[in-house]
């Protein structure tokens, strides 16, 4: 099989675009949500947030202070409005333009009424810029935490909340990640694949009982015995993420894509086709010759190669395998109302259309750390052998591990029997 598409997301649950080549970093590809929007709420019921956000510290909690909420599409569907490119292009990235797109208005409603905006115009659409890599040392830190997984971002200032402001409806900031990270929880990473909530004495639900203690210690102890150093276990450097879910990398397949897409609906018609840009995968893969794939074969999938696709044993090839990058596949992708957003109107799509129905219907709930939520792709990291190297557009990909089983998603507080009761 091969790699159809790239995707980057420069700012995460915008839309991204597609890119012919990508750097891998430790962080996922090259510029991948290095941005976020997070909607600014008082936390104190008495404040309120003025036009500027003026009295913003950077912290939560507490009286005149405010709290930042990362924003998904599926929970507010406008953010599917918004597209971010990278100018003047991926390998000379200098700008991310982030446009509005106007929606489509629904079956009689009023066109919305032109305004003016700080920003510019991209084709009667209203745009900002700013720079791919900001200068952030000088920018105010504020206090976040996605799934429950914290870090900082950096305010990038009052003229970007203006222009998300106005067009989200409710008080909003752009945060940059700078140097911030997050930990990576569960059993996500590479290293940790082996938890589950019974036996993740750090976070499972019985972590404090004394048998807990016993065992943490006694872990700790023979840790420290044998020299081993927490954030280096099986030769792998602590992994963590930055405004990503819950992983850097997600990888989806254009067979299962096809599968989804040819169900008929009740009345014998082709149902509405789903495009791969709405699983918002950066990683998409096709096969290079045909019956090659399956449809949802990936939920097996351990490690996968990319490779130039010469074979042979001459020195050539050597050299080749010496350049091979690995992606290590740890968890599956959970699916959520996002799917059913139609991107024109910014609003829910109308039930026979969709998606995320389609894909239970075909008995996709397969990952019981998800409960009911269907699976659709595979979360992965990046090989620390393969870091600063390209992927390329047409490259073959070989699957070099498989699991014998479907793993089961575990993020203490996020998977299925974890959720703290309200």
């Amino acid at each position: 099989m091969k790699i159809k598409d790239l995707y980057i997301y420069p700012v995460k649950s915008l839309r991204g675009c597609s890119v012919p080549t990508a750097t891998l970093t430790r962080h996922g590809l090259k510029h991948d949500r290095k941005y976020m929007i997070v909607r600014i709420t008082p936390s104190d019921c008495n404040n309120n947030v003025d036009s500027n956000n003026n009295n913003v510290n950077g912290s939560t909690g507490g009286k005149g202070k405010y709290t930042y909420e990362s924003q998904y599409v599926g929970r507010v569907d406008s953010l599917c409005l918004f597209s971010a490119s990278i100018l003047p292009n991926y390998e000379n990235a200098e700008v991310i333009r982030v446009t509005y797109n106007t929606p489509v208005p629904s079956s009689g409603a009023n066109e919305k009424e032109k305004q003016e905006d700080n920003g510019g115009d991209d084709g009667g659409n209203p745009y900002i810029e700013f720079p791919i890599i900001a200068d952030y040392k000088n920018l105010v830190k504020v206090d976040l935490s996605i799934h429950l997984s914290d870090c900082v971002g950096y305010d990038m200032g009052p003229k970007y909340q203006e222009f998300f402001t106005k067009y989200l409806g409710y008080p909003a900031k752009l945060v940059y990640v700078g140097d911030s990270t997050r930990e990576v929880k569960g059993n996500l990473a590479p290293n940790q694949t082996h938890l589950t909530k019974e036996n993740d004495f750090d976070s499972g639900p019985t972590a404090g009982s004394n048998d807990w203690f016993i065992f943490g210690l006694f872990t700790w102890i023979l840790w420290y015995l044998l020299g081993w150093n927490k954030n280096d276990i099986e030769g792998h450097s602590k992994y963590t993420i930055q405004f990503a879910d819950v992983a850097p990398v997600l990888v989806t397949s254009t067979v299962s894509l096809e599968e989804l897409n040819s169900g008929k609906g009740e009345d014998g018609k082709n149902e509405l086709v789903l495009d791969i840009t709405k699983m918002r995968s950066n990683i998409v893969l096709e096969p290079s010759t045909s019956n090659e794939m399956t449809p949802f074969e990936e939920d097996y999938w351990a490690e996968l190669e990319v490779s130039n696709g010469k074979s042979g044993d001459d020195e050539e090839e050597v050299g080749d395998r010496k350049e091979a990058r690995r992606i290590i596949l740890t968890g599956n992708c959970g699916r959520c109302k996002s799917l059913n957003v139609d991107y024109e109107t910014g609003k829910q799509l109308p039930v026979h259309g969709q998606m995320l129905k389609r894909l239970s219907d075909m008995k996709r709930r397969v990952d019981a750390g998800y409960g009911y939520s269907p699976i659709f792709g595979r979360y992965g990291f990046i090989e620390k052998g393969s870091l600063e190297k390209e992927v390329k557009v047409g490259e073959e990909v070989t699957v070099t591990k498989k699991n014998e089983e479907r793993t089961v998603f575990y993020w203490p507080g996020l998977s299925s029997g974890t959720k703290p009761r309200k």
